[in-house]
């Protein structure tokens, strides 16, 4: 999703294992992570999961992790992005059902 873009992005599982794993490797969780960035716990939840894109703010985690922004938040294009959601309303149905 583009700033400014009506409809909500998906969540990004390889963004959101990415992150929660290398929170893990340093004994860190999304509430610590929060509060060093400065920001709050569900904004970074949002953050890290892919629902929200804030380059300040993914730029600010991936300087807290000591890692590339790429690696923890990479790019996403328009197909990828189309395929997430999709993946995500097949797993709500299964949910659902």
């Amino acid at each position: 999703m583009f700033l400014g873009d009506s409809q909500p992005l998906p969540v990004d599982i390889d963004r959101k294992r990415r992150v929660m794993v290398e929170l893990a490797k340093r004994g860190m969780t999304i509430t610590d992570i929060a509060a060093r960035a400065g920001v709050s716990r569900p904004f970074a939840s949002a953050i890290i999961s892919g629902r929200k894109r804030y380059p300040g703010c993914e730029h600010k985690i991936a300087e807290l992790l000591k890692l590339p922004c790429d690696y923890l938040f990479p790019p996403r294009s328009q197909l990828e992005i189309d395929e997430m959601r999709r993946a995500e309303a097949r797993r709500k149905l299964r949910g659902a059902a």
